[in-house]
């Protein structure tokens, strides 16, 4: 019992650490957002380390970028590190790899291993079909701190009409072996909100309480960030329509009555309160996309958000020169004037978080989010 006090302080002492040691640093990204300059430091990488993946899910428009990055080859181990290197000199709190599948980058435990080493908290995401025993015990040596797997639904038929066959069983049996194998391993689920499984959002809770994870994420649908690239006609199906919002806005509210219940911790209540109006009237916010998080995509190309094209890579110059040059100063600036329908997980999110009012009224609420992912 002594042992789970003590486990239990130093989880809270960290945590406590990484508030302190960040809040200069969030201050000076908000005031510079609001000047309109860089910011020194860059909290959240968001790192998609390939496009490459096993799935062929439908809403998704990663595979599309898979056959762009033909010809245009993705970093290699030691750009990577050299990635890493830079973020740690900007004091990068998060760094979050993504893909396409990120376990089908041989190199993928090496590189949690270096961001771990310079002292960044680690987030990977994954459809969960290669945690098997083998890859569950690398993951767990490598120090990796967060693992977010993709399911769709607690029904197994609806989860695979939108992620394949056999998808739901692998994806529930990597969760379980994380759990049991991995049990440091901090486990989220991520969940996209269609029209094909918004009708069961809220057992989405207890279906997520019942494989002992940490945390339940859920998303809209969209047709830009990293799904532009997919012909609207392959998933128009999905998106919601003029006469399926107020059902969904239902749906939405039925999901946050249960997250209250659970000790699970889920989305935010004010970025789920804004979920059905991206179908009608998008909210739109102080994006801080470009100030506290940028992305890199496999081929280096680095911009503020996934929904942005940009000419600069760090394969040129490196992150920390790029971060403050004049040239991703311009991307921060259409930052500023875009007008996308947007309401993801990470940036608007993100944004709605560093409102000022959130900062000084939901800080047990922040204090969970942060505690996730340390």
């Amino acid at each position: 019992m002594a042992g789970v006090h003590k486990q239990s302080f130093s989880v809270a002492a960290e945590r406590v650490r990484v508030f302190a040691q960040q809040g200069f640093h969030v201050a000076n990204v908000v005031a510079n957002r609001y000047l309109g300059r860089p910011p020194r430091y860059l909290p959240i990488l968001l790192l998609f380390m390939t496009y490459r993946c096993n799935l062929r899910c439908k809403m998704c428009g990663v595979c599309e970028r898979e056959l762009e990055a033909e010809g245009n080859p993705e970093l290699t181990t030691e750009e990577w590190k050299a990635v890493l290197r830079s973020a740690a000199n900007l004091k990068t709190m998060i760094a979050s790899i993504s893909g396409g599948e990120p376990l089908l980058r041989a190199d993928i435990y090496e590189l949690i291993r270096y961001a771990r080493d310079l002292g960044m908290a680690v987030h990977i995401c994954s459809n969960g079909l290669l945690l098997n025993s083998e890859n569950v015990r690398r993951l767990r040596e490598s120090g990796v701190n967060t693992v977010s797997i993709s399911v769709e639904s607690p029904d197994q038929a609806i989860h695979e009409q939108l992620r394949g066959p056999g998808s739901f069983t692998r994806a529930v049996e990597g969760i379980r072996r994380l759990r049991a194998e991995a049990p440091e391993v901090r486990v989220g689920i991520n969940y996209v909100i269609t029209t094909v499984n918004f009708r069961n959002m809220a057992a989405m809770v207890p279906f997520a309480e019942s494989l002992g994870v940490h945390q339940l994420k859920v998303a809209p649908i969209h047709t830009n960030l990293l799904h532009k690239r997919k012909r609207i006609e392959q998933y128009a199906n999905l998106i919601f329509g003029e006469e399926e919002v107020a059902e969904l806005g239902r749906e939405v509210r039925e999901l946050m009555q249960a997250a209250r219940r659970s000790p699970i911790q889920t989305t935010s209540s004010m970025f789920l309160s804004g979920v059905s109006n991206l179908y009608q009237a998008p909210r739109h916010f102080r994006c801080y996309a470009g100030y506290a998080a940028c992305a890199i995509h496999p081929s280096g190309m680095m911009v503020p958000c996934c929904d942005m094209e940009a000419a600069v890579s760090v394969r040129d110059v490196p992150l920390d020169v790029l971060w403050r040059s004049r040239e991703f100063q311009e991307l921060r600036r259409q930052v500023h004037t875009c007008s996308r329908s947007c309401w993801d997980t990470t940036n608007a999110e993100l944004s709605l978080r560093l409102r000022p009012s959130s900062l000084l009224g939901e800080i047990a609420e922040t204090w969970r989010d942060i505690g996730f992912y340390f």
